[in-house]
């Protein structure tokens, strides 16, 4: 109970210095939560397209259907390949647009034979294709990796982005709880002094200090998740309404996330209020 008077009492003697390491603290947890979020949405996005990845290989009337069927079986990239007749493509055709129903009795059948193949590593898809334009009777490839491989450029590069904005957010977040704790140390620098002589220990003495940064962080943090939740949610019900197929994160998915939230934000709060007393007690 001591540690956690002496806490408040420190925030409430400071609140300009509290006021500003907590916010400090609020816009980096927020942006944190917020945004990793969203990047984790769009990996599920990016995981789901590579699972649907399929490459298209149009055969040519002459084509030897049994030794391309081997062939590319034998690929380490390829997990299944099958044959799709023009036959049964003409017949998905149909079924998918109705009015050529009467047109299909009308003219002779004008698809060709398909190669359909699915990929263990969609990464190589682009080699693939490159691979299957060069074997004999294949007359076209085509798939659709080209939004795949951008959304994946779109994923490395946000990453990066994020990664190097989190960083500085949070040393700026630990260096203002550093500088909070300073201030409340040097209020006490003399009561500090005399506890130290009559045999206080330097864990009891830190105790207040490293709590008051931990309420300041953790408060943040919890705030931070409401206000991130909160926006992603509503985001998330947006893009649904209007793209009802898309992914999004689950109860369980958010509150995980908000757990490593909470765990950085007590870290933070701790380890730089225990820096920051540790030095200044050595100088007493």
């Amino acid at each position: 109970m001591y540690a956690l008077r002496e806490a408040l009492r420190q925030i409430l003697r400071h609140p300009t210095a509290s006021l500003a390491t907590f916010f400090t603290a609020l816009v980096s947890f927020a942006l944190l939560y917020f945004l990793g979020l969203l990047l984790w949405n769009l990996e599920r996005v990016v995981q789901g397209l590579e699972r649907e990845l399929e490459v298209a290989s149009f055969l040519r009337p002459n084509a030897d259907v049994e030794a391309l069927l081997a062939e590319i079986q034998a690929w380490p990239e390829v997990s299944a390949v099958r044959l799709q007749t023009k036959e049964e493509a003409l017949a998905q055709l149909v079924l998918d647009y109705s009015y050529l129903a009467e047109a299909k009795d009308l003219v002779e059948n004008p698809l060709p034979d398909t190669l359909r193949l699915r990929l263990n590593t969609p990464e190589a898809v682009r080699d693939v294709a490159q691979r299957l334009r060069a074997l004999p009777g294949v007359e076209g490839v085509e798939y659709g990796g080209e939004l795949t491989e951008r959304l994946v450029q779109v994923l490395s590069g946000s990453r990066l982005a994020m990664a190097l904005l989190v960083g500085l957010l949070l040393l700026n977040t630990f260096f203002s709880v550093m500088g909070a704790i300073r201030l409340s140390l040097e209020s006490r620098k003399e009561a500090l002094g005399i506890m130290l002589l009559v045999g206080a220990t330097r864990r009891f003495v830190q105790a207040p200090f490293v709590l008051e940064g931990v309420l300041l962080t953790l408060t943040a943090g919890v705030l931070a998740v409401l206000a991130g939740g909160g926006l992603y949610l509503g985001l998330a019900r947006a893009l649904q309404g209007l793209l009802p197929f898309l992914p999004v994160l689950g109860q369980e998915d958010l509150l995980r996330t908000a757990l490593l939230v909470f765990l950085l934000a007590t870290l933070l709060g701790a380890g730089g209020a225990y820096m920051a007393s540790r030095a200044h007690l050595k100088e007493v």
